[in-house]
């Protein structure tokens, strides 16, 4: 299975990070989209990916680390997008929930990483906490119709997910689904499957019954359990749809057996 946001390059797997790596392929994921946060934390993000051809990147800034040097500091990150590794943008975009970075450098380090997207071709990984409105009108200026990609770690309601079906993005669906199942029945019914993505945010958002601790790649199989049932699926199904729905979206080198073997990746 193919975990389509995760973090491995973040301190907290500083201590053991091949070891967790090592233990997450043979657990079952095949395949991880590791999203980059900052400048500082690019080299570990490229260490990562250079170690391991299952790994797969994104460049980008998050909106926590934008401030007046960050436009200069994607600016020299660029260069990485035209890489085989490289597979989105991201993760940018807007939160308002907590006062990390202020709202006009977050806003220039979104518009610049929307254009670089439209530029390159590469999907983009958006961070959305209560700002879609904004989120949604720099993403149509920016973009022109041209950008595609998921919105992570998705935090809105029905009308929410209707815009954001309706720009082609991607909803990704992480831990928190298990929080809270029955807000996620709507929403559910309203996307076709094709739109869903599954996604750890690790090492955030640890799945129930257990949400202490650090989450790692493997328990986007918890997150697929409780996604399945609200859609009354069997959960290998639904794995098998997601794969093929991150493969469309970032490109076949994110590999899975079951789509290479029935010719459907890519």
């Amino acid at each position: 299975m193919i975990d389509t946001h995760a973090h491995l390059h973040l301190p907290e797997y500083d201590g053991d990070r091949e070891r967790v790596v090592t233990r997450n392929f043979a657990m079952g994921i095949t395949g991880i989209v590791e999203v980059c946060i900052s400048h500082d934390r690019w080299p570990l993000v490229d260490r990562l990916v250079k170690a391991d051809r299952r790994i797969h990147a994104t460049v980008g800034i998050h909106p926590h680390e934008a401030s007046p040097s960050a436009l200069a500091e994607l600016r020299r990150m660029e260069v990485h997008c035209g890489r085989d590794e490289v597979v989105a943008v991201g993760e940018t975009g807007l939160d308002t929930y907590r006062d990390y970075a202020p709202l006009e450098d977050q806003r220039a380090l979104f518009a610049a990483q929307v254009g670089l997207a439209r530029e390159t071709g590469l999907p983009l990984v958006i961070h959305c906490r209560e700002a879609f409105a904004e989120v949604f009108a720099i993403l149509d200026r920016e973009g022109r119709g041209r950008v595609r990609g998921v919105f992570h770690c998705f935090s809105g309601g029905l009308e929410e997910a209707r815009e954001t079906h309706a720009r082609n993005f991607s909803i990704g669906l992480a831990g928190g689904v298990t929080y809270a199942p029955d807000r996620w029945r709507p929403i559910l019914r309203y996307l076709p499957r094709e739109a869903l993505l599954l996604e750890t945010d690790c090492p955030y958002l640890r799945p129930a019954p257990d949400r202490r601790g650090r989450n790692e790649p493997a328990w986007v199989f918890r997150t697929a359990e409780v996604v399945a049932e609200l859609l009354e699926l069997e959960t290998d199904q639904l794995v098998e749809e997601a794969d093929r729905n991150a493969a469309r979206l970032f490109g076949p080198r994110l590999r899975s057996p079951h789509l290479a073997s029935s010719g459907e990746e890519g």
